[in-house]
């Protein structure tokens, strides 16, 4: 059992000599798993309501570590849906706001969408209804990754309409679902595209999310794909599963924490992208 004075004796050390706290922050975080009532006891008589930063990513990171558990099982399943692993990587992002809450988001947007959507349209009047919503309407837009992990996380972006556009591709994919139609993400060389189709449909609707939404042809996406050194075919077009987009997810916030020198966060994905393996 650890003791109060050892554990107010080691954020003291800490608070006095700066240098020390990259060493000392895995030992404080061993203590704040091990009694993490008598640590937040502590924490308040040293501090009050001021945490200092460096106490808060690490509870913050503890936290995350607790979330990034459910990628062993997500990885793990058959066929995983995209939506699961989507609310995943919102929970690392922000480890404080639960699955549901994270979910509730998505079934307002969900909800908004089935007031513009009849079942029985076919998958171009879907498609247009869709990129209608989110590009003209809703005013998403793409942004980079250099704008922070919140263009990768759902509820975010569904909030604030800013995202990646491998982001946007997949939400898109997402909503496209719970309307009767199959959605799929495929790598046009380098370009992400999203295909729509469903039952009745001989025809796919190929949407480039890089151009708002935009409709394209398969004669286009052969001259992009030409223009690129692939030729268009059933192999260039082969979907990305639902397990490869959620491992692109933790590859994109690999490189915005690692840029950003979120080490704790950085190890934390890097161990939850391991578990793919």
């Amino acid at each position: 059992m650890i003791s109060r004075n050892k554990i107010k004796a080691l954020i003291d050390l800490m608070d006095k000599e700066p240098s020390l706290k990259p060493r000392l922050q895995a030992t404080l975080a061993q203590f704040i798993r091990q009694d993490p009532l008598k640590f937040k006891n502590v924490l308040e008589e040293s501090y009050g309501a001021n945490i200092p930063g460096y106490i808060k990513d690490i509870l913050v990171n503890i936290k995350r570590e607790e979330r990034s558990a459910a990628f062993g099982n997500y990885f793990k399943a058959g066929n995983p849906s995209l939506l699961k692993g989507m609310l995943l990587i919102a929970g690392i992002i922000n480890p404080y706001l639960s699955e549901r809450q994270a979910l509730a988001k998505f079934e307002l947007l969900k909800r908004d969408l089935a007031a513009e959507m009849d079942c029985g349209f076919d998958i171009f009047h879907k498609a247009e209804v869709l990129s209608q919503y989110f590009f003209v309407r809703g005013k998403y837009r793409l942004e980079s990754l250099n704008s922070g992990v919140k263009v990768l996380s759902l509820p975010d972006i569904i909030s604030d309409g800013g995202a990646s556009s491998f982001a946007m591709a997949a939400l898109y994919c997402c909503a496209a679902e719970c309307f009767d139609v199959k959605a799929d993400m495929f790598d046009a060389g380098g370009k992400v595209m999203v295909r729509l189709r469903d039952k009745y449909s001989y025809e796919p609707v190929y949407v480039d999310v890089f151009a708002g939404g935009r409709f394209v042809g398969e004669d286009e996406c052969n001259i992009y794909a030409s223009a690129h050194g692939f030729s268009w075919s059933d192999a260039l077009i082969t979907p990305l599963t639902s397990k490869q987009i959620i491992r692109r997810f933790l590859a994109n916030l690999i490189y915005v924490y690692s840029k950003n020198g979120e080490d704790g966060a950085l190890a934390i994905v890097r161990k939850s992208l391991s578990l793919a393996e």
